[in-house]
């Protein structure tokens, strides 16, 4: 159903000839259709104890990556949006199979398929992929939780209606967010580089340019892919490897450069390991066309292996945004993690 957007001038004249016992629910009215497209789609506005700004559908952001959030503000700097004002954060972003028959859906269908956005209660919101507008042929739901100073928590949960797409054995997702502001590009983990085990870097420069690409976890096997597939977001880095569920990044809180008393953690902790695997890119270019280290994409993937149609599937994901002040920081919130998952994962090291 096709809804007409009132311009200010038509909210006015009609909230000037209302009747005065009608005009309060006149008034409701009319901001539901503000907020609603003309598609009848929503882009649900965020006002909570710590974090405010707008969540989206694929429709009313897409010029702007998709369904995600834009922008998405924190409490510590009311200012600043965490993602590029052009752009989104927490965007559902691809399917893929290594499959070349799939070559054409292996890139931004969940960016492109139908999707519906909603507030859940209280500080929790949802967006909602049916499968029946799925090019995959999948019913997919992400949930956000902000009702906790200082984090994000996702939960994610998928059902594929067939499984004869999935020829090389698995179905793979992928999350982007464009961020604004990062110290530099990079994300840290603790995994390997070789045979060196520690706090790894991911994202330098070097002679052969910028390290970009997709990180997978320690102990999980190549995934397989056919020629003629899309393999963009598929091979990993041959040599670093995450073995903790975990990256963070820095950014300038205040989005000012030359002040140094506002780093904000971005840490992205994940219930699962071999399912998971990390991801940074850098498209945006600077004023000298050249990568832009303050605006890397810092993602993720979810792996399912050997999916069965009908059968439920999914993980959660905890995005911490604090003040930074040491890098303890990091395992104290990992410990928390832990136990709220109720998972087991690793330990941290001794």
């Amino acid at each position: 159903m096709s809804c007409h957007t009132l311009s200010k001038k038509e909210l006015a004249l009609s909230l000037l000839f209302m009747k005065p016992k009608l005009m309060p629910y006149y008034f409701i009215l009319c901001l539901l259709l503000l907020h609603v497209n003309t598609f009848g789609q929503i882009a649900v506005h965020i006002h909570g104890n710590h974090f405010h700004g707008t969540l989206h559908d694929n429709v009313s952001n897409q010029k702007r990556q998709g369904s995600g959030f834009n922008p998405l503000i924190q409490g510590y700097h009311p200012e600043a949006n965490l993602f590029r004002d052009d752009s989104v954060g927490f965007n559902f972003e691809h399917i893929f199979n290594g499959a070349k028959e799939q070559h054409a859906i292996s890139m931004f269908t969940p960016r492109q398929d139908p999707c519906q956005v909603r507030h859940i209660d209280k500080q929790s919101y949802e967006v909602h992929w049916p499968a029946e507008g799925s090019k995959w042929n999948m019913e997919a739901r992400m949930t956000y939780d902000l009702s906790t100073e200082g984090q994000v928590d996702l939960d994610f949960k998928c059902r594929p209606l067939v499984d004869t797409a999935y020829t090389q054995g698995y179905v793979a997702m992928m999350w982007a967010s464009y961020m604004n502001r990062a110290l530099d590009r990079k994300i840290r983990f603790w995994g390997k580089e070789g045979n060196q085990v520690g706090w790894t870097e991911f994202g330098i420069s070097g002679k052969q340019g910028i390290e970009v690409g997709t990180v997978g976890h320690a102990d999980a096997a190549p995934l397989r892919f056919e020629e003629g597939a899309q393999t963009l977001n598929l091979i990993p880095h041959a040599d670093k490897k995450f073995i903790l569920p975990f990256y963070y990044g820095l950014l300038d809180g205040d989005h000012e450069l030359k002040t140094t008393n506002d780093k904000l953690l971005y840490l992205v902790l994940f219930d699962q390991t071999k399912s998971i695997r990390f991801a940074m890119w850098n498209f945006f270019q600077n004023e000298d066309g050249e990568p832009d280290t303050h605006s890397p994409a810092w993602d993720w993937q979810y792996v399912i292996m050997n999916p069965k149609a009908g059968q439920s599937y999914g993980y959660r994901a905890r995005v911490v945004i604090k003040p930074f002040r040491r890098e303890a920081q990091v395992w104290d919130e990992y410990r928390k993690w832990m136990k709220a998952s109720k998972s087991s994962l690793p330990s941290p090291p001794r």
